[in-house]
């Protein structure tokens, strides 16, 4: 049987909503082994590292949490702080792994798709054949990750600055400062909604790093409410699907709560919190296909490529042999049944 999502035209269509969350899910369900794959070599060991890290930050602060609990109840004033530097390590740590991993994760998932959109059909993809797609693309990413942080902490700093200017020569009072909090908010929001379909834009096109924030305008003219809708309800779908990798932490609390002594191991706390790293940066590849299926309906939407392809299509494939010889069954014959 052939693979499904093994082919361009299989991508390049126009969805409804509901079908652009299952089609992540059937891609999921037909490419878990070799997409799996790769994310296991490019993905998990800095997912590893975020978790070790958070664990080392989350087990010190939560030992110091009860040194100050223990403190009050004897009548001290509980200034125990986690400022020593092994706690300062395992936050660094933890960040550092958090955007490595993203990044990773990002570059994995849309390399996969790359690179299963230029292969033949029948052949298979290799982490090899993605790590050549993200070698190519990654220190664009790169760049670009850095130019859109930068870029956002500027824009959101002047906005606020000459929203807060204006309102303040109106002397609305407290209503002025609602007003410049909705102000502010929309079009961070609007921007925030176009620019979802950044990284796809970026790796599944030939596109610079400026080229790909006008492209993606230029797709969702006419469908912002739509991808609007689909980030909302993806996030609590990814939110939903993380909680489940919650569930060892609470078990830690709730045996520490009744003092049960294996759980006062900082091994088990960072045990779960790699669990947690896990579950948090792997589910999150749910959103990722999700604004990439949005991607390609909104460009066949624009530009009906998957179209193209099939009419380039036509006339290519073999005519299929006839199963039964010609002179099988005569005029008369009434057939098989």
């Amino acid at each position: 049987m052939q693979q499904r999502y093994a082919q361009a035209t299989d991508f390049w269509k126009e969805r409804d909503f509901g079908d652009k969350i299952s089609a992540a899910f059937e891609f999921l369900g037909a490419h878990w082994r070799p997409l799996g794959r790769c994310l296991v070599y490019f993905v998990l060991p800095a997912t590893m590292l975020f978790g070790i890290g958070l664990g080392i930050f989350t087990t010190r602060l939560m030992a110091y949490s009860g040194l100050n609990s223990a403190a009050r109840r004897m009548g001290g004033y509980g200034s125990y702080s986690p400022t020593d530097a092994f706690s300062f390590v395992g936050l660094g740590l933890a960040m550092l792994g958090a955007l490595v991993a993203v990044v990773m994760l990002s570059a994995t998932v849309y390399g996969y798709l790359r690179t299963r959109l230029y292969l033949p059909p029948g052949q298979a993809v290799t982490p090899q054949l993605v790590w050549r797609a993200i070698r190519a693309r990654l220190g664009w990413v790169l760049l670009a990750v850095v130019v859109l942080g930068i870029g956002s902490f500027i824009g959101t700093f002047m906005l606020m600055g000459i929203i807060g200017m204006g309102l303040a020569a109106i002397g609305l009072g407290v209503w002025g400062s609602l007003l410049s909090v909705v102000l502010v908010m929309a079009p961070i929001a609007y921007v925030a909604v176009v620019l979802s379909l950044y990284f796809p834009v970026l790796w599944l096109e030939s596109q610079g790093i400026f080229a790909s924030i006008g492209r993606c305008f230029q797709l969702i003219k006419g469908q912002w409410w739509a991808t609007f809708g689909l980030v909302v309800v993806v996030a609590f779908l990814q939110g939903a699907l993380g909680f489940m990798f919650l569930i060892p932490q609470y078990a830690v609390l709730f045996g520490k709560a009744l003092h049960v002594p294996f759980f006062d191991s900082e091994i088990l706390g960072i045990i779960t919190q790699c669990i947690y790293a896990l579950g948090i940066v792997f589910t999150y590849s749910v959103p990722m296909l999700v604004l990439a299926f949005q991607y390609f309906n909104l460009v066949e939407q624009h530009e009906a490529v998957g179209s193209l392809l099939l009419l380039s299509q036509l006339g290519q494939e073999p005519a299929p042999a006839p199963a039964l010889a010609a002179d099988h069954y005569r005029p008369h014959d009434e057939g098989e049944y």
